[in-house]
């Protein structure tokens, strides 16, 4: 089958990891995949290669391996709408790639215009089947658009309506897959597909020569965090930290916030705040082999309860133990398997978990290795695989449907 995968994020970030990684595993499957995403660079001109892993990329595909067609559209306008994904030539190449390619399926990663508007635009005039996927609630949730009712109420309008139009919807989280019901999408048009591991990509390295490449003390106790819109109670965690571990340090990851630096020094704890920044996809798993610890401190909100926050997968895929709160998808994985710890949503209970751990290296090393033989065996996107396949194909994927269980 030709299959048409279409992301409305930049390249590499955000839903652009799952939408590759179900792109793959339906190359793998042997079916003919190229996907559409959105350059970080190039504002007026497309760009097209193969990729077969998260890193390299070949003018040709690679002999006797699965290899996806990544096109990059051009990013000019790509902020011009509320929520993104409004680039103007962007969203013309996707519409003329569906009226000049005949596609069996578009698989539609949410709901942005440079996802929906093309499908839009062709649907009534090519035949396709359409699977629309669901990651986040971004109406009234992950979009804030300042608080305007009015602008959740149009957001909330389009995220539904594109899933209404889809002949299946895949969704993440249990959370979500309740949402489609409510919003009456037919049981048998919905199935729940979490997100994976990339084990291949994630892997335990040396904590030493992490941190000595890194600068890092080999006597730190390391505690790791990529960034995301809570880092101040990130940074209020780790201060509860300091104050009683005169060894710890913090290792902030990821797209630097413009208020990080000023809350770690109103925090007293500015020397022990490593800012890393937004790493190459090269040195991430280097960063994460560098930590005693990771940590991702969860809001009991509908945000966090819907989405499937990746970056813990990242962490449990290099080995490393991990802190979070009982929270949606990440808190019924940690309640079924010890890989890490669940801390009360408090702050200093959150930094008294990470403690426990990072007073008990064992502990935190036998949790580590546990998490990382748990992602081979259940969580690599391999074993998601089948479920993508058979979602794309409309066969044989009732067993993946309902009832929604925990991997």
């Amino acid at each position: 089958m030709r299959i048409l995968t279409l992301n409305f994020n930049l390249k590499g970030v955000g839903t652009y990891r799952r939408s590759f990684y179900f792109s793959r595993e339906l190359a793998r499957a042997g079916h003919d995949v190229t996907m559409f995403t959105v350059s970080r660079g190039s504002r007026f001109r497309s760009r097209s290669y193969y990729k077969s892993d998260w890193i390299g990329e070949s003018p040709s595909r690679d002999v006797g391996r699965a290899s996806v067609k990544v096109v990059e559209g051009p990013n000019l306008g790509y902020k011009w709408l509320p929520g993104w994904g409004s680039g103007p030539l962007d969203i013309s190449a996707r519409i003329a790639e569906l009226l000049s390619t005949r596609y069996d399926v578009v698989f539609g990663f949410e709901h942005h215009p440079n996802v929906s508007w093309p499908v839009y635009a062709t649907h009534p005039l090519v035949r396709y089947r359409y699977i629309s996927d669901w990651c986040d609630w971004f109406a009234g949730s992950a979009n804030s658009f300042r608080g305007w009712k009015m602008a959740h109420r149009l957001d909330e309008f389009f995220e539904n309506r594109i899933r209404r139009k889809a002949d299946l919807v895949t969704v993440t989280s249990h959370r979500l897959w309740e949402r489609a019901a409510s919003i009456g999408i037919p049981l048998e048009s919905l199935v729940r597909i979490p997100e994976g591991a990339a084990t291949d990509y994630i892997a335990p390295m040396d904590k030493g020569a992490a941190r000595s490449k890194l600068g890092l003390a080999a006597g730190a106790h390391v505690v790791a965090a990529v960034t995301d819109s809570g880092i101040g109670r990130t940074l209020r965690i780790f201060h509860e930290i300091a104050r009683r571990d005169p060894r710890a340090a913090l290792l902030v990851i990821g797209r630097i916030q413009p208020d990080l630096v000023q809350i770690a020094k109103s925090l007293g704890v500015g020397e022990r705040v490593h800012v890393a920044g937004w790493v190459s996809d090269q040195d991430y798993p280097l960063y994460l082999a560098a930590a005693d610890v990771c940590i991702s401190p969860l809001y009991d909100n509908t945000n966090d309860q819907a989405r499937w926050p990746a970056k813990i997968l990242d962490y449990l895929s290099a080995g490393r133990a991990v802190v979070t709160n009982d929270v949606g998808e990440a808190g019924a994985l940690f309640r079924a398997r010890r890989v890490g710890a669940l801390a009360p949503h408090d702050e200093q209970g959150f930094a008294e978990s990470t403690l426990d751990l990072l007073c008990d290296p064992a502990e935190a090393t036998a949790m580590g290795a546990a998490a990382r033989s748990l992602m081979l065996r259940e969580w690599d996107w391999s074993h998601r695989g089948p479920a993508i396949e058979a979602a794309a194909t409309g066969k044989d994927w009732a067993p993946w449907q309902h009832p929604p269980v925990a991997a």
